[in-house]
């Protein structure tokens, strides 16, 4: 299981970036939580249907050799995400 969990987290740090990007565009331009969780789930779902897709399916092959499936994938990614948009977003509203 941790080695899952793992993959899976390594996978999502070329993935940090953009999430941050998304959050700090959600934060200016409205800092509601349940609006930030709400995107990021939307992209989540994006992310999955471009899993539909053979060609990126075969670069995000690595996480399926782990025995990783798509929900177990997708659910941890969602909420390492959440976490840290919930963080950051009440970070900044302590100082808003």
């Amino acid at each position: 299981m941790r080695k899952q969990v793992r993959s899976i987290l390594n996978y999502y740090k070329s993935m940090v970036l953009w999430s941050f990007l998304v959050t700090i565009g959600i934060t200016a331009i409205n800092p509601e939580l349940i609006l930030a969780l709400s995107t990021k789930l939307f992209l989540v779902f994006v992310l999955w249907f471009m899993i539909s897709d053979r060609k990126i399916r075969q670069r995000l092959r690595f996480y399926r050799i782990r025995g990783v499936s798509n929900i177990k994938f997708f659910t941890i990614i969602f909420l390492f995400d959440g976490a840290w948009t919930t963080a950051f977003l009440l970070l900044i509203k302590g100082f808003i």
